[in-house]
């Protein structure tokens, strides 16, 4: 018989178990109780109010306020961080460390800076624990379809690939103290560039601060060119009341693009041509697509952490795909502190950008 898994809850928030966008599983919570070979046993949670509403939701009597507490007498098998990014490097290495816990689920962004990712993985890799890297979009059916269009060759030859991301927090906007639109939303799009295109070879890009009064960036973008030859382009702001996001694959002979995420395919097809010249244009025109049956991210995640805990499945974001969209998003700021150039990657320098432009002052605390 299979051996079944003892899961805690770590930030008993929006992610953690509040999530409802569908009617499938959308949070951490809700895939665990979906899943015949997991047992929700505990919550931890700085404010109280949170933790009250996700233990009576979910029948869990275990609940803490300290982390360690919750690890020495509970003794889960997995753990998920869903807390602020700032938390994340610290409660990651804390429960690596845990006698019991075989794996970790982290929530993107990974962390603050390469140097906490690096510690990160380097607290899983002694402790033999999984770490898992909860960038959700690897595992929705549409950005699968996506994938395997691109890899199927329907849009030839992979050229640019250009997104932007406007208001993607709630509204008016979510109050985090280290989280602008790169580590907020870019994490996502950055972690499909890696998927589709690879490693990047160069990136160059701004992050400024233009309305917003906390000491973080509320506008950036970026271009960059990836190994495989393919170009990127990005844009995204925290200063519009409303959201709107949208990435398209450009290739030699169409288009996909992604909006509302769902895959949309444009194709070449001959529409004009001159007689006399003999030259001959080509338009893009929609192709037809059977859509795919929608999954639970938060469950097909967790269904292939326990595959790979049983030794036959492989994890398609573990801590080495979480670092490279950190990577990205470290090599905006330091392009922004070095005066907008281009950075070279890999990336030697692992600090925090966000400090590094407070310590430059252009990142700083305004009157709200």
């Amino acid at each position: 018989m299979s051996s079944s898994f003892r899961v805690a809850i770590v930030g008993t928030g929006r992610v953690g178990y509040q999530f409802s966008f569908s009617d499938l599983p959308d949070n951490h919570a809700e895939a665990v109780v979906a899943n015949p070979r997991t047992q929700l046993v505990a919550g931890v949670n700085r404010g109280q109010e949170k933790l009250d509403a996700f233990g009576e939701r979910f029948s869990v009597d275990a609940l803490f306020h300290d982390l360690g507490q919750m690890l020495d007498e509970v003794g889960p098998d997995i753990c998920v961080i869903a807390t602020h990014p700032e938390l994340h490097a610290q409660m990651v290495v804390e429960c690596a460390a845990a006698a019991t816990v075989k794996a970790i689920i982290c929530e993107k962004p990974m962390a603050l800076s390469l140097q906490e990712c690096d510690t990160m993985v380097d607290a899983c890799t002694t402790h033999g624990v999984l770490l898992q890297i909860n960038h959700n979009r690897r595992w929705h059916a549409e950005w699968q379809l996506a994938d395997t269009l691109l890899r199927d060759g329907a849009i030839g030859e992979l050229n640019h690939i250009y997104c932007y991301m406007d208001g993607c927090k709630p509204h008016p906007s979510w109050r985090a103290e280290n989280e602008g639109p790169l580590l907020h939303d870019y994490t996502h799009y950055f972690d499909l560039m890696d998927l589709f295109a690879g490693p990047v070879s160069w990136l160059c890009g701004t992050a400024q601060q233009r309305i917003r009064p906390w000491a973080v960036e509320d506008f950036a973008s970026a271009m960059m060119q990836f190994s495989s030859g393919a170009t990127g382009l990005i844009c995204g702001t925290e200063m519009t009341v409303y959201a709107d996001h949208a990435f398209e694959l450009r290739g030699s002979t169409g288009v996909i693009r992604m909006s509302g995420e769902q895959v949309h395919l444009f194709q070449a097809q001959q529409n004009w041509s001159e007689p006399d010249s003999g030259f001959q244009w080509s338009a893009l025109q929609p192709s037809p697509l059977e859509r795919p049956t929608p999954v639970s991210t938060y469950v097909e995640a967790l269904s292939e952490l326990i595959d790979t805990l049983d030794g036959h499945g492989t994890m398609r974001s573990d801590g080495a795909v979480g670092r490279r969209s950190m990577e990205m998003v470290s090599a905006v700021y330091q392009s922004q502190a070095s005066g907008n150039v281009p950075t070279r990657f890999p990336l030697l320098n692992t600090e925090n950008g966000i400090q590094t432009l407070r310590n430059l002052g252009q990142f700083v605390d305004r009157k709200e």
